[in-house]
C-alpha cells in the first residue's frame, strides 16, 4: 500500500527544485562569507582581536552549511538519477541509504530548502513514517552520513578552529598577526569575570544553632498530665454542683406547684411560667422559694 502512494514523478520534480535552490544560495552566501572575511581582516588589522573571535563564530557557521548544502546537492541529484531502481523495490537500496537518509536528516534543519520538506513527505510514503522517525533521531544503523550531522550541528567552535580561521584570513589578507600571543590570552582567566560563591564556600557558611532547650521527656509527661487535670477539674466541679441543684430542686415540695399551674396560666392568657430556674435560684432558702410562688401564683389569680 506504501508504494502504490509512492509518487515518482513528483519526488523526481522536488528533487530537481532543491537542487536548484542549493545552487541559488551557494552563490548568496558565498558573497556574504567573503564580505564578513574581509571585515575580520581589518578588525585584525586594526587589534580588535576579541570583536573578531566573536564575530568568526558566524563565518564559520557558514562556511560548515555551505558544505552541507553541498553534499545534499549531491544526494538529491543521485537520488533522481536512481529513482526507478527505488520505484521498483519495496525496500530501501543499500548504496542509496546514505543519501536517502541525509537528505531526510537534513529537511528540519535546512529551512531555506523547503523542498527537502516534501521529498521526505514523498519518502515516507514510500519506506513508512517509521524509517523516517529513525532517521530523525538519528538510531544505530539509520544510515545519515557522519558528515552532514557534523556540517549542520549547532555546537559551537572550540578555540583552535577559530585561532585556524582567523590565521587563515589573516594570510589571505596579507595582515600581519600574531596567533600565538592571541592564543595565550584565551588560555589566561579572564579578570572582568565576576568570581561568585561556589558551592564549596557555600558549605562553610556556620549555621546558627537553635537557641531553645527542650525538656526532658519526664518533665513533658508531668506536664501534660498537670494540664489533663487542671482542665478536667472545671468539668467536674460543675457537672457536681448542676447534678446536686437538680436533685435539691426535685426534692423540695413547693416545686411541683407551678408545674401544675403552667398549663391553667397559659390557657387563661397570663405569662408564661418557668418550669426551670437559674443556678443562683435553686441555692435560695426554701421560705423564700414558697413565698416567690406563693406571690406569682396571687399575681395570676388576680389578673384572671
Amino acid at each position: 500500500m506504501l508504494s502504490k502512494s509512492f509518487k515518482a514523478g513528483k519526488c523526481k520534480t522536488s528533487l530537481k527544485l532543491a537542487a536548484a535552490r542549493i545552487k541559488l544560495l551557494r552563490n548568496k552566501r558565498e558573497v556574504q562569507v567573503k564580505s564578513m572575511r574581509r571585515e575580520l581582516a581589518q578588525l585584525l588589522e586594526s587589534g580588535q582581536e576579541q570583536t573578531a573571535r566573536i564575530r568568526v563564530e558566524h563565518v564559520i557557521r557558514e562556511e560548515k552549511t555551505m558544505a552541507a548544502y553541498d553534499l545534499i546537492e549531491l544526494y538529491c541529484e543521485l537520488i533522481a538519477a536512481r529513482l526507478p531502481i527505488i520505484e521498483s523495490q519495496k525496500a530501501c537500496p543499500i548504496d542509496l541509504k546514505e543519501a536517502i537518509s541525509s537528505v531526510i536528516f537534513a529537511s528540519p534543519r535546512c529551512a531555506d530548502i523547503p523542498e527537502l520538506i516534501d521529498i521526505r513527505k514523498h519518502l515516507s510514503a514510500k519506506y513508512g513514517k517509521e524509517f523516517v522517525n529513525s532517521v530523525l533521531e538519528v538510531r544505530p544503523d539509520c544510515g545519515v552520513s557522519r558528515l552532514v550531522v557534523e556540517k549542520l550541528s549547532a555546537r559551537a567552535p572550540d578555540v583552535e578552529t577559530k585561532i585556524k580561521i582567523l590565521t587563515s584570513i589573516a594570510q589571505e589578507y596579507k595582515v600581519k598577526w600574531d596567533s600565538k600571543s592571541f592564543e595565550e590570552q584565551l588560555q589566561k582567566p579572564n579578570d572582568d569575570l565576576l568570581n561568585g560563591p561556589t558551592f564549596s564556600s557555600s558549605n562553610k557558611v556556620p549555621k546558627e544553632s537553635s537557641s531553645v532547650n527542650y525538656p526532658p521527656a519526664a518533665d513533658q509527661s508531668k506536664e501534660s498530665s498537670t494540664s489533663k487535670n487542671a482542665a478536667s477539674k472545671p468539668t467536674s466541679v460543675g457537672t457536681s454542683s448542676y447534678t446536686n441543684s437538680r436533685t435539691s430542686s426535685t426534692s423540695e415540695p413547693f416545686r411541683s406547684q407551678p408545674e401544675s399551674r403552667a398549663p391553667a396560666e397559659s390557657s387563661t392568657g397570663g405569662g408564661e411560667v418557668k418550669n426551670s430556674y437559674s443556678r443562683e435560684e435553686n441555692f435560695l432558702e426554701p421560705l423564700d422559694l414558697e413565698y416567690r410562688i406563693q406571690g406569682r401564683s396571687f399575681c395570676c389569680s388576680g389578673s384572671s
